[in-house]
């Protein structure tokens, strides 16, 4: 009898649970209705036969930024509105790109990886495109609402991001609402005249206009609006950055930030307006348009065909520049270079999350005959050379006078990099070479900015070090090469439980595992602030300058030390290089000063120039070699 009644149960129970599902699975689609704008109705989008989220596709932030509002600022007033019922389940059109002939390396590996989920239907391009996607759990809504984390995508300014990545997982597992925004990019978010007509940094103002568009509606969607955290990969993490330091334009619109793999503090994310001179100029030929007064050559600009401007623009690196003084009717949005706003305290005082992988550029540095030999010696100092050259080049030197600077210069760096004890192998140079493009490009930004940021809030830093096991998804990496750009995506997101690998291979099963953890750290991070609040027993500590612990993000999960992380390469880039090439620029303005000053200084001879240039160099030659005996005893 009391195994009938057991059985009883279990039937009984089965059958609550299918009708249960049945009944969830027929129910219809939820709407909302966006005041100003009409109603939208959503779409469950499914993976598996439980596992589903609600996404709202395709929702107007901004009108249309066309015809005369092409090369300004994004409208947020007088929004697209409809009547009836918008079935919001599909993407809206996508910006224009900037056409590439080919895709960086570790983007094609990427996008290789995915491509077995991409969508085959051909890309849909518009200058309509500024929208925006809501993923929503299909679950019980907390008390005070789902917290949102807002993503801008990796790639460049110009549009190079040849993926789109799912949410689904982050939102299903997670229990969070993930929004993804389009803007405009490359001629058509970041042209500037260089003045009024056009200053620049539209694509930087669209991201705002959609953050106050979450701010005005998410808590309709389920969502708390007191709790939004923009994220961002690559050139996404730059924009992040320049939130941070943009003053009334995304003021009181986001409570946290993430940034991953990008660095906002290089001196070539933002440009000064005089870079674009010479760019404006070939805009103006292109389109056979009055190069002055430029409000004529914005006009013009603006009857030119959507797709003539993106397939035939001469100029494809257009980006964020400092847009101060240009306008007197927009606030600018990048007042300065942002490490002089960092220095002037511009920072806005929100908890922040920020790291890099150990090897990003290694794909795109080691590629052809380094990839697989290394690389000599003589190439070596080389390519050292040629960074050097490149950081003197952002200043006004004058060649003639002070070619010898950058040797002196080009000693402190070779003094930091060049492998002790000496070596000629190729192996240990190519890796010796890929740490120093990394520590200068990415981990000395990085620390940099954790630096200013954890005196203001709490701050978080990691350094990725997992590649994933399943053989698949590393094709095309060399076994010696730590974690590429773009590779740390596929646990954020969740990859293993979702993506269809080519001639059906199977994740192994560590590699879901990693996901998991990794997406709970950044979902607690954008729920609770603190990244290991629940569901993982892992220590991360917050980064202060006292004790600036970084999480190595490997199969152990661990705090830094010396054996993992070496802050001598941090040192050298943030206080030592900077002084030496500050030092290098007076000596050459003092230089160039007593051979073009007043009469008197201009009928010195040759020879007490050339004395004044081998003091000049023996100075410098003294000085640089005092500061490098103090730094490396400090």
């Amino acid at each position: 009898m009391t195994r009938n009644r057991l059985l009883l149960k279990v039937v009984v129970h089965v059958l609550l649970v299918v009708t249960i599902f049945r009944q969830c699975a027929a129910r219809d689609p939820p709407t909302v209705e966006i005041p100003n704008q009409g109603t939208v109705m959503g779409t469950f989008v499914k993976m598996f036969r439980t596992q589903r989220v609600i996404a709202y596709l395709g929702i107007p932030y901004a009108q249309a930024p066309t015809a005369e509002k092409r090369f300004a600022p994004p409208v947020v007033d007088g929004l697209p509105s409809w009547e009836g019922v918008k079935n919001a389940s599909t993407f809206g059109p996508q910006c224009w790109e900037s056409p590439r002939e080919t895709h960086r390396r570790h983007d094609q590996l990427f996008l290789e990886l995915i491509k077995p989920a991409a969508d085959d239907a051909e890309k849909q391009y518009d200058e309509d495109c500024l929208f925006l996607n809501i993923f929503v759990p299909d679950a019980t809504m907390p008390t005070e609402g789902y917290s949102v984390l807002v993503w801008f995508p990796t790639g460049d300014f110009n549009g190079d991001t040849p993926f789109q990545l799912n949410p689904f997982q982050m939102v299903f597992k997670q229990k969070l609402i993930v929004i993804t925004v389009q803007y405009r990019l490359g001629i058509f978010g970041f042209f500037t005249t260089m003045d009024g007509s056009a200053p620049g940094n539209f694509g930087l103002m669209d991201q705002s206009a959609a953050l106050l568009w979450i701010k005005r509606n998410i808590k309709l969607f389920n969502g708390n609006e007191a709790s939004v955290t923009i994220m961002g990969h690559g050139t996404g993490a730059v924009c992040v950055g320049l939130h941070l330091m943009s003053g009334e334009w995304t003021d009181e619109m986001f409570h946290k930030a993430i940034m991953m793999s990008g660095s906002v503090l290089l001196d070539s994310m933002v440009k000064s307006p005089k870079m674009y001179e010479s760019a404006v100029d070939l805009i103006a030929t292109a389109f056979a348009c009055y190069r002055q007064p430029t409000s004529s050559l914005i006009d013009c600009l603006r009857r030119v065909p959507q797709m003539l401007m993106a397939e035939k623009s001469p100029v494809l690196d257009w980006g964020p520049v400092v847009d101060s003084g240009l306008s007197n009717i927009t606030t600018p949005f990048i007042p300065d270079f942002p490490m002089m706003l960092v220095h002037q305290g511009k920072l806005r005082k929100v908890p922040l999350l920020l790291g890099h992988t150990d090897m990003e550029e290694g794909l795109e540095l080691a590629m052809g005959d380094m990839l697989e030999h290394g690389i000599g010696a003589e190439m070596f100092e080389t390519l050292l050379g040629d960074a050097v050259m490149m950081d003197l080049n952002q200043l006004d030197f004058n060649d003639t006078l002070c070619g010898g600077n950058m040797d002196i210069v080009m000693d402190a760096v070779q003094f930091q990099y060049k492998p002790y004890p000496p070596t000629t192998d190729p192996m240990k140079l190519r890796r010796r070479y890929i740490e120093f493009a990394t520590e200068r490009k990415f981990v000395a930004p990085t620390i940099e900015l954790a630096m200013h940021m954890s005196q203001l809030a709490e701050t978080y830093v990691y350094r990725f070090d997992i590649k994933p096991r399943t053989e698949a998804a590393m094709k095309g990496i060399p076994e010696w090469m730590g974690v590429p750009h773009n590779f740390e995506l596929i646990f954020l997101w969740g990859l293993p439980y979702w993506l269809m690998l080519a001639d059906a291979a199977q994740w192994d099963s560590a590699d879901k595992r990693v996901a998991d953890i990794v997406m709970t750290l950044w979902a607690n991070f954008a729920k609770f602030t603190n990244p290991t609040q629940v569901g993982v027993y892992i220590k991360w500590d917050t980064f202060t300058n006292d004790e600036p612990g970084v999480l190595i993000i490997d199969r152990s999960f661990n705090m830094s030390d010396h054996s993992t992380m070496s802050f001598g390469a941090v040192k050298f880039w943030n206080q030592y290089y900077p002084n030496v090439i500050q030092f290098a620029a007076q000596c050459c303005n003092a230089t160039y000063m007593a051979g073009t000053g007043n009469s008197y200084q201009t009928m010195l001879s040759s020879s007490v120039v050339f004395s004044v240039l081998v003091v000049n160099f023996i100075l410098l030659q003294s000085f640089i070699y005092m500061q490098i005996q103090y730094f490396f005893q400090t």
